[in-house]
């Protein structure tokens, strides 16, 4: 079978998530219109009043969500840390489980989880990312039928509810301006303690143009100073100075 972003269920569902009224909702109707067991959408870290807070949403029946936080199987569970790390799809049967994870798996099965899945690493221009999950308890050659034939499609309607959840979490107003690579990567050398003729050396631009991309950078972040500038950055994650 081939997939193609005009099948009947890409139309339905992507017309049902864009008018949901919430990332659940969103989610929902996927896991309707493509007919699996389980979808999650999980944000890596959201910003609110400078306090990292999780935003998850899965279609996971309560008592396994409820199960899960309590074991803080989230610190073990081998998915989320591929999935923050890689940038591309993967089936989770690529992923080697250690033993703790693997008794994780099992127990997740005891509770109802299929046994196979395939999650999509979403990353946007503010370098949040994001983690989107389907889950399934098919035989493994339909699995592996269902991905091949709507992979392309999961990937587009991925990225749809990723940009729902950040509507959802801040409105028409993202704390993250829209800033562009240069000026992300000359904030990032700010805040590794280089000052702009080391900046302009090591992006091979002239001294001028670090300065001016450093100050439309302060500008979009509403900061007085380069150095608060640099602070709000790092406390929004748009620059990580240990990377």
């Amino acid at each position: 079978m081939q997939g193609t972003s005009n099948s009947s269920k890409f139309e339905r569902a992507f017309n049902e998530i864009r008018a949901a009224s919430n990332v659940d909702a969103a989610i929902r109707s996927l896991q309707t219109a493509y007919d699996v067991d389980h979808v999650t959408y999980h944000l890596a870290q959201t910003i609110s009043h400078r306090v990292d807070a999780p935003f998850v949403r899965t279609t996971y029946p309560d008592a396994w969500v409820s199960r899960y936080l309590l074991n803080g199987y989230v610190k073990i569970d081998p998915v989320v840390r591929e999935g923050f790390l890689r940038q591309l799809p993967f089936d989770w049967s690529e992923v080697e489980p250690t033993l703790e994870a693997y008794a994780l798996l099992v127990d997740a099965q005891k509770h109802g989880l299929g046994g196979n899945g395939y999650s999509i690493p979403v990353a946007d221009k503010a370098r949040r990312r994001s983690l989107f999950s389907i889950n399934s308890g098919l035989p493994a050659h339909k699995w592996q039928e269902l991905i091949a034939s709507y992979r392309d499609e999961w990937t587009e309607l991925a990225n749809l509810i990723h940009s729902k959840a950040v509507l959802e979490l801040y409105g028409e107003h993202d704390p993250v301006p829209p800033l562009s690579p240069r000026e992300i990567e000359c904030l990032h050398w700010t805040a590794l303690g280089k000052d702009y003729k080391s900046i302009a050396l090591i992006l091979e631009i002239s001294e001028h143009t670090t300065r001016d991309y450093l100050k439309t950078a302060r500008f979009k972040l509403g900061c007085p100073t380069l150095s608060a500038a640099t602070t709000k950055a790092v406390q929004l994650r748009v620059i990580n100075p240990q990377s």
